[in-house]
């Protein structure tokens, strides 16, 4: 019989992940000037056009949230060499740091949660990035869309169940990213800037789960 995989290895905690990530793009979109904050395509895009015009402000701007996307990706890195309890740190870090995101008032601070944010995104793309032996991303839908495609193609070239499977498990990442886009830019027109809160409750309930998770650890080892 099979071990069960870590809690961060599991096909059901990439989906929830995919919740967050696609809540959070909805929000940053309503709430903060129709920008999207979990990847940084669109940013760098904008840094050279604008570069291109001579509009070195707004070329610092665009390049202020790729900054902050690269040191979270980095403080990610740096934690899981020297912190043992590295997934749980990120967690606290994810709920503190959302929860500071809804206090933050729109206008002229939106840049200040739209950088917070790509902070946060690149830690949880960086930290949790596996289902199985399978890498994904939870907040941004094209490198999973590719995977899975490959996948299909597989399948339809050689039969493979499990080439089918997987493909099935990456579109399924990006369907509840996309269904909780549409659940977050309803919640985020309901509840304002404070409807970053109402995500709070997955990495909320991950922490608990990843803390169950450890302490049988420890009762099986004894």
């Amino acid at each position: 019989m099979k071990n069960k995989p870590a809690l961060f290895r599991r096909y059901g905690v990439s989906l929830l992940l995919a919740m967050v990530g696609g809540f959070l793009e909805a929000y940053t979109y309503v709430t903060r000037d129709g920008v999207f904050a979990n990847a940084q395509t669109g940013n760098i895009a904008r840094m050279g056009i604008n570069l291109a015009q001579g509009n070195l402000l707004l070329t610092l701007r665009y390049f202020v949230p790729v900054a902050a996307f690269m040191a979270g990706v980095t403080l990610s890195l740096q934690l899981r060499r020297i912190r043992k309890d590295w997934e749980r740190l990120i967690l606290y870090m994810e709920i503190v740091l959302l929860f500071l995101v809804g206090l933050i008032p729109p206008d002229r601070l939106s840049i200040l949660a739209t950088v917070t944010v790509s902070f946060v995104c690149a830690l949880q793309v960086e930290s949790f990035r596996k289902f199985g032996e399978n890498s994904f991303a939870s907040t941004m839908c094209t490198g999973n869309l590719r995977i899975a495609t490959e996948h299909l193609n597989k399948y339809f070239s050689t039969k493979d169940p499990v080439a089918l499977r997987t493909s099935l498990q990456y579109y399924g990442i990006d369907l509840v990213f996309a269904c909780s886009v549409l659940v977050g830019y309803w919640m985020t027109h309901a509840f304002g800037t404070k409807a970053v809160w109402c995500v709070l409750v997955i990495p909320a309930a991950l922490l608990v789960l990843r803390l169950y998770e450890v302490r049988g650890e420890k009762y099986a080892a004894e």
